[in-house]
């Protein structure tokens, strides 16, 4: 069978591209630089856990697929990911993103879902946001592994609640681990603690660069009460601390697939820099902790 060899859950952010250039030339604001840190320790833990294939979960911010027409979760099954799209790069200096999809392994787990309890939809025509592109960028910028993209809904009522990501991201370990190879299969997710685009508290990082969710939410997950994590997760309980905030149901989705085996990497960051960034990283012998 195939094995679930590493799984990280990481942000997004497109100002974290920004730093990372003006890093380059030593110019980043000095709050940015712990998190271009921890992208680089997962890189390098990645690297080490030597994956055949990525998994990448990721959203749509409403680029493409909008209200008359929203999966909650859903496969790419055509032949390559590219993004991100021209209004992304044009606005933040994004790097375009091509890889190949493996389409056996996305038809695999598409089919296995059904047999999980999870009916994912599924897609031939689709574009990668920075959601996906960024931490591809970051982690493998090498661009030399094939992806199964999986598309979450994180932004359009109804969305549901945090326990039902966490058994998408078990059925997605169980169609990994059900596949008929022995390749070494890596899972990435992405999201967001506390984050207000555009709202009355976008700018409160700069007094609060944590907010009081984000510090309980933590100890939460510091301390791998999972049970804990998801009862709080539910669409009207993140979206109160900010409308970008349910993006933290993407974490449910790899505290699912590690089925309670707690994080061997946990770092947050809140500098003000950017909104608060969450990085978890299970390595495989982590995920030999998990029950099974």
């Amino acid at each position: 069978m195939a094995n679930l060899v590493f799984i990280a859950g990481v942000p997004h952010d497109p100002t974290l591209a920004i730093a990372a250039r003006m890093a380059a030339v030593g110019k980043a604001d000095p709050g940015a630089i712990p998190a271009l840190k921890h992208f680089d320790a997962l890189r390098e833990k990645l690297e080490a856990a030597r994956p055949d294939i990525v998994v990448m979960v990721g959203s749509d911010h409403l680029n493409q697929w909008f209200y008359d027409n929203l999966a909650p979760f859903m496969i790419g099954i055509a032949e390559r990911m590219a993004g991100p799209f021209p209004s992304e790069i044009k606005s933040w200096g994004l790097d375009p993103c091509d890889l190949p999809v493996d389409q056996r392994l996305a038809r695999h787990i598409l089919k296995s879902g059904y047999e999980n309890g999870v009916d994912f939809a599924f897609s031939n025509e689709f574009v990668a946001d920075h959601s996906f592109t960024i931490p591809m960028q970051f982690l493998r910028p090498a661009d030399d592994l094939p992806v199964v993209p999986v598309f979450i809904n994180l932004l359009a009522p109804p969305v549901p609640p945090g326990r039902r990501y966490a058994t998408v991201g078990s059925a997605l370990r169980s169609g990994i681990e059900s596949d008929g190879t022995h390749q070494r299969v890596a899972l990435i997710v992405t999201g967001h603690m506390s984050n207000s685009v555009g709202g009355p508290n976008m700018l409160s990082i700069q007094k609060e660069p944590a907010s009081a969710w984000d510090i309980e939410t933590w100890a939460l997950i510091e301390e791998n009460r999972v049970d804990d994590i998801l009862q709080r997760a539910t669409w009207d309980q993140l979206y109160a601390q900010g409308n970008g905030t349910p993006g933290f149901l993407a974490y449910c989705v790899a505290l699912g697939a590690a089925r309670g085996a707690a994080p061997g990497f946990a770092e947050m960051v809140a500098t003000g820099a950017q909104p608060p960034c969450a990085f978890l990283g299970w390595t495989e012998s982590d995920l030999k902790g998990g029950a099974q």
